[in-house]
């Protein structure tokens, strides 16, 4: 199995400051220690898991060659010349024919690109960067500049549906203004990748980072890619049966409301939800049943009479009810 993002394994930005990642490892520490937590199975995995990122991201040059080179440049590149180069992707063959995935320091072919008619020379350039070939010196190559950070508010019908933000940022010292595509279906809290808008390096630009921030809707709630939300009817309507005219996020709909419709009933509109891809959501209307609340004696008269004539035991399933057992 592929090795996770050593950012994502201590839930830091790749901005993060020392102080950043030092702290989130020790609370990583304190969740997953086997001696605290003896309840998760693959607490200890995940504990060897924090502690090889921090490993990394702690040490200033491991996390430069990271962020260069991922997981194959961690402890690869050599600190000064070499007359051998090809020694290093001999050892790389060597795990890679024991079919076991590198610890930390070690390198695998299976981090490596082979297609191509680079070949070796590819080879070399994916261990080492592009200062190396066969025969010749290792030149540790240029790293990109740093990632961006920023923060984007959205209304409710900006994440489900997509949106295009005119947005500025501060790269190089100057402040640019660019336009930002937001793909549909973000949530709160989401982060959208832009390529080569971070700050400049020598090794060209780093990446800048949406983080979406999503306002509440006055009446939608979201639950994944569906949608809800609550439509008060009547008691006579939901008795009777009716048509109400729905809220979507595509315009008003005529819904159906059944004749006997209680509480805590969903009412399917297919396709209405939230479209992420391929796949797309339902919205769910949930009646709100009102009742009157005045009522003269002859209206109280009448309905104790339905009510003697249609008798209704409301609460027969309830659980605190005789016969069921509360687990």
């Amino acid at each position: 199995m592929a090795k996770r993002d050593y950012y994502e394994v201590l839930g830091v930005s790749r901005t993060a400051s020392a102080e950043e990642i030092k702290r989130a490892h020790r609370r990583l520490v304190r969740q997953y220690h086997p001696d605290i937590n003896k309840k998760d199975p693959q607490a200890e995995a995940k504990f060897k898991e924090v502690q090889e990122a921090y490993d990394v991201l702690s040490d200033p040059q491991k996390r430069a060659n990271y962020d260069q080179f991922g997981h194959a440049g961690v402890g690869v590149a050599p600190e000064g010349p070499t007359t051998d180069p090809f020694e290093a992707f001999r050892r790389a063959q060597q795990h890679g024919r024991r079919r076991t995935r590198p610890g930390p320091g070690r390198v695998s072919v299976e981090d490596f690109d082979f297609s191509g008619d680079a070949g070796f020379a590819s080879i070399f350039e994916q261990m080492f960067g592009a200062g190396v070939r066969p025969g010749g010196t290792v030149r540790p190559a240029p790293l990109r500049g740093a990632d961006i950070e920023h923060e984007v508010s959205l209304s409710f019908e900006q994440a489900a549906r997509g949106t295009t933000l005119p947005l500025q940022i501060s790269r190089d010292g100057q402040v640019q203004t660019i336009d930002v595509k937001v793909p549909p279906g973000v949530n709160d809290g989401s982060r959208v990748r832009i390529r080569g808008h971070g700050q400049q390096g020598p090794g060209g630009a780093g990446d800048l980072y949406i983080i979406t921030r999503v306002a509440p809707h006055p009446y939608f709630r979201r639950e994944g890619l569906d949608i809800y939300v609550d439509v008060p009817i009547s008691v006579w309507e939901a008795m009777l049966g009716t048509k109400v005219q729905v809220p979507t996020l595509d315009g008003p709909v005529s819904l159906t409301i059944p004749p006997g419709t209680s509480s805590g009933t969903r009412l399917r509109i297919r396709g209405r939800g939230i479209a992420r891809g391929q796949e797309k959501g339902d919205q769910y209307v949930l009646p709100r049943i009102i009742v009157p609340r005045d009522l003269s004696e002859e209206d109280r008269r009448t309905i104790e009479n339905l009510a003697r004539q249609h008798p209704v035991d409301a609460r027969a399933e309830r659980p605190w009810e005789a016969g069921h057992t509360v687990r």
